[in-house]
């Protein structure tokens, strides 16, 4: 665990301090009102008490904000950092002599997703098309409702040295700085997504789910 991510449990420390010490400090204040001062709640009391307790909802719900719902920007340099790591795939043949090298399992009529199948390095590898997507190098780069930065440039390196045949698996980190620190995710996992590119869709092979 990166030592940034010591600021948000110190945070959570603190949050759950404020929120022991308000409880018993309404409680000592209200003791003390009707069992020593013999006197009644008066309205300034229970205001008091209001503002403590909406100052420590604030707290926990910043907190679980930042810890559960915040979402980086994938583009930002600010708070993410990209890697990419390029592997060719083996070609596969199919009873009938085709080569491939990704093979789809299509999901049923109830819209589940497909399952792309692909081989690196001797070992079988699948992926589903929520985190992955197959490009065609007979058409133009599309990575369309993919949130992250792609260096286009170096897949063209790429093309040439795999003969359009590899996978490019993209890395998305947050960045080991306060923000991300506070919401316990400086030098996590942000999101992994993978480009199976192949030479044409000739070397796809479809099947269907039962």
């Amino acid at each position: 665990m990166s030592s940034w991510n010591l600021i948000g449990i110190i945070a959570w420390v603190v949050v759950i301090a404020l929120l022991v010490w308000v409880v018993f400090n309404i409680r000592n204040r209200h003791l003390k009102l009707l069992v020593v001062k013999k006197e009644k709640i008066t309205w300034k009391t229970v205001l008091t008490d209001l503002i403590e307790i909406i100052v420590v909802i604030a707290a926990v719900v910043g907190m679980l904000y930042a810890c559960l719902f915040s979402n980086a920007d994938l583009s930002s340099k600010k708070d993410i950092s990209m890697s990419y790591k390029y592997e060719p795939m083996i070609i596969q043949t199919t009873e009938d002599g085709q080569g491939y090298y990704v093979k789809i399992s299509k999901g049923n009529s109830h819209g589940n997703n497909d399952v792309y199948q692909y081989w690196v390095n001797n070992s079988t590898y699948n992926v589903s098309s929520r985190d992955a997507t197959i490009s065609d190098a007979t058409l133009p780069f599309n990575f369309s409702g993919v949130r992250i930065s792609w260096p286009v440039d170096k897949f063209k390196q790429m093309d040439d040295k795999y003969q359009s045949a590899y996978v490019i698996t993209a890395q998305a980190k947050y960045k080991k700085n306060f923000i991300n620190g506070l919401g316990l995710k400086a030098g996590r996992l942000a999101t992994e997504y993978r480009v199976l590119r192949v030479p044409a869709r000739s070397f796809i092979d479809v099947s269907h789910s039962k």
